[in-house]
C-alpha cells in the first residue's frame, strides 16, 4: 500500500445509522461537519468502504459522507429497494448530517443513476452532481444484469478465506490498485450461520430503473459533471461520442485516462484530482 493510501486509511472517520422510513441506513463520514458536504454514493452490491481511500482526500475542504444503500453494506435489508426510494434516503441522510446545507452528490455506477434521480427530485437543493461511469442511456433489451445472473440466491461459504477468494468486481476488469480491491473485499462479507456470505441482500441488486437519463441531465437544476474511465466497458466508443456531442458545452464532460469502470480501483488519485478540479471550477463560477 502506498504511503498516501496508508495516510488516507488512517484518517479518523465517524459512522452510524439513520432511520429513514423504518430502514436503518449506515453511513461513514470524514472531516469538519461545519464544512460544505459531499455525499458519496456507491455502485451495485458495493458499500461505503469503496470510498475509503477517496473521501479523506476530499475532507480538507468538505464534510464527506458515504452511505450504504438499503440492502447493501451495513444498511438494513428492508425489502424496499426501488431506486427512487434509495435516492430519497440518500437525501435524508444529507439533510440529517448536514442540515441547511447544499451537498455535492457524487455517484458511481448504480450510485450514479440513483444520484441522477436524487438531483431530478431535489436539484435546487444541491450544490452539484457528479456522475461517475454511469451511461446516460442504455438499450432496453440488454438482458439481465451480471448481478442477477451471478447471485440468484444468497450463498454461504465455509470460511472467511474461501469467501474472500471468490470476490470479484462486476463488470469484471483488471484492477490496478490491489490494496484497494483487498480492502473492499474484506468489508463486503459477514459471518452467517454455517459460514460467511456477502453483505448485500440479492433482491436489492435487481430493481428496475429508467434506461434513459439524457433529458434529466440536460435540464438539471444544479451544476452537473459526467466523468468516466477511458477504458470503461460501460462507456463504449459510441456512448463517449454521444456524450461529447450532446453534453459538451452544456455540462462538464471529463474522461479519466487509464481507468476502467471501477475508476477508484485503477486511478484513485486521478479521480480525486478530477473531483477537486470540478468542485473548484464550480466555486470559481460562483456555484
Amino acid at each position: 500500500m502506498p504511503e498516501w493510501a496508508r495516510a488516507a486509511q488512517a484518517m479518523p472517520s465517524r459512522e452510524g445509522f439513520i432511520d429513514v422510513d423504518g430502514c436503518d441506513i449506515h453511513y461513514i463520514a470524514w472531516g469538519d461537519q461545519a464544512k460544505p458536504p459531499i455525499m458519496l454514493v456507491h455502485g451495485n452490491a458495493a458499500n461505503a468502504e469503496w470510498w475509503r481511500f477517496i473521501a479523506p482526500l476530499l475532507a480538507a475542504d468538505h464534510h464527506v459522507i458515504a452511505t450504504d444503500l438499503p440492502g447493501m453494506g451495513d444498511s438494513a435489508h428492508s425489502g424496499l429497494y426501488d431506486r427512487e426510494r434509495c435516492a430519497q434516503q440518500v437525501m435524508t441522510v444529507a439533510d440529517t448530517l448536514a442540515p441547511g446545507q447544499k451537498p455535492i452528490v457524487v455517484g458511481h455506477s448504480l450510485g450514479g443513476f440513483v444520484s441522477i434521480m436524487l438531483a431530478r427530485a431535489y436539484g435546487e437543493r444541491l450544490a452539484g452532481l457528479v456522475v461517475l461511469d454511469s451511461p446516460p442511456y442504455e438499450a432496453d433489451d440488454r438482458g439481465p444484469s451480471p448481478f442477477v445472473r451471478s447471485n440468484p440466491i444468497p450463498r454461504i461459504y465455509p470460511t472467511r478465506e474461501s469467501t474472500l477468494a471468490r470476490y470479484k468486481v462486476l463488470p469484471e476488469q483488471e484492477v490496478t490498485c490491489g490494496f484497494y480491491l483487498q480492502h473492499i473485499a474484506e468489508h463486503s462479507i459477514k459471518p452467517e450461520a454455517g459460514g460467511w456470505r456477502w453483505k448485500f441482500d440479492p433482491p436489492a441488486l435487481s430493481q428496475p430503473r429508467p434506461r434513459d437519463f439524457v433529458q434529466d441531465l440536460l435540464t438539471m437544476r444544479c451544476p452537473v459533471a459526467l466523468m468516466w474511465g477511458a477504458l470503461s466497458a460501460r462507456i463504449d466508443e459510441s456512448v463517449r461520442k454521444f456524450c461529447v456531442e450532446t453534453f459538451a458545452g452544456v455540462l462538464a464532460v471529463v474522461e479519466i485516462p487509464n481507468a476502467r469502470h471501477h475508476i477508484m480501483l485503477d486511478e484513485p488519485l486521478a479521480l480525486v484530482t478530477a473531483l477537486r478540479t470540478q468542485i473548484a471550477n464550480w466555486k470559481a463560477r460562483g456555484g
